[in-house]
């Protein structure tokens, strides 16, 4: 009777153990994105796919260092655009309200405490910090009106260019070889404002390197009051605003590769962008570069807009 009774006992608990419910043991999801701002299980979100990439150009980023106290900026912004609309779909700007110091700002950046005139900063923590880690490359004393084009050098050595050499610096790298593709594709959900851009970074020769990837988010048009010549104009057009990088905190990129690459060579990365209140698609668009930190230069430049 008692072997009955253990092998029943044993018999039990064995089916007790074997008919427990599975236990879901939940998994941390790893990735680069912002989960929170996909409004719903993150499980569920559906990653985009890339086509092959036929673009065999390259382009040009001009980056438009200026303030909107400085009275000489609006003819250096007038070339920036000029040079864009010359070459559409491969020069594209952006307008850094910063000047290159060791702090980023001075009093072309400065806003009024009260009043009705200059009381918008449009700085960014990304642009001061860029704006003065770039004049420290350089050295010396460095005004605005500046800028950089794709952050080549000049035939002084320097990183920033006056708005007069925009121009031929611009069409001299236009004609440079594509050594780097990119491409992107994206995810809106309105209801967190949450947008997910998705890059795809393409090696087309064998390097040697450090590179990043960059993304900055720019509005297209902000009117508002800027300093020309002698004048104060309250309905100035403010174009192509640098309003931060994507994923606060990455000022110079993300580093992607820090090594060898071949040709052919895929690689994609994800951000996620909190869209402002206020704005809309049709309001900005962003700008996605891959840069080598050796040398600091650009070599590509793609515009997004979602």
């Amino acid at each position: 009777m008692k072997t009955i009774l253990k092998i029943t006992l044993v018999l039990s608990v064995l089916v007790s153990l074997y008919s427990c419910d599975k236990v879901e043991y939940p998994y941390k999801i790893i990735t680069d994105l912002d989960t929170t701002l996909y409004p719903g299980n993150f499980r569920d979100y559906v990653y985009p796919t890339f086509g092959a990439n036929n673009n065999a150009t390259r382009n040009v980023l001009i980056e438009d260092f200026t303030g909107h106290k400085c009275s000489f900026c609006p003819a250096a912004a007038t070339e920036a655009k000029n040079i864009a609309e010359a070459n559409p779909g491969r020069v594209f700007i952006a307008s850094i309200h910063a000047s290159p110091n060791a702090s980023g700002t001075s009093d072309f950046q400065s806003v009024a405490p009260s009043g009705n005139k200059y009381t918008t900063d449009f700085t960014t923590a990304e642009g001061k910090e860029i704006a003065g880690y770039l004049s420290n490359i350089q050295g010396g004393i460095v005004g605005n009106p500046t800028g950089t084009v794709n952050r080549s050098l000049n035939s002084n050595g320097e990183i920033f260019h006056s708005a007069s050499t925009w121009s031929t610096t611009t069409d001299s790298l236009l004609n440079t070889p594509l050594l780097v593709n990119i491409q992107a594709k994206s995810n809106y959900f309105e209801a967190t404002r949450g947008l997910f851009i998705h890059a795809q970074i393409e090696f087309l020769t064998a390097l040697t390197g450090e590179y990043a990837v960059v993304i900055y988010a720019l509005e297209n048009e902000v009117i508002d009051w800027q300093k020309v010549l002698s004048d104060d104009v309250e309905d100035y057009k403010h174009h192509e605003v640098h309003r931060g990088n994507v994923f606060a905190g990455e000022t110079f990129g993300r580093v992607f590769v820090n090594g060898d690459v071949i040709a052919g060579q895929k690689f994609e990365k994800d951000f996620t962008y909190n869209v402002p209140a206020g704005i809309t698609n049709a309001d900005m668009h962003f700008l996605v570069y891959v840069y080598d930190k050796s040398t600091e230069e650009i070599l590509q430049v793609i515009k997004y807009e979602f």
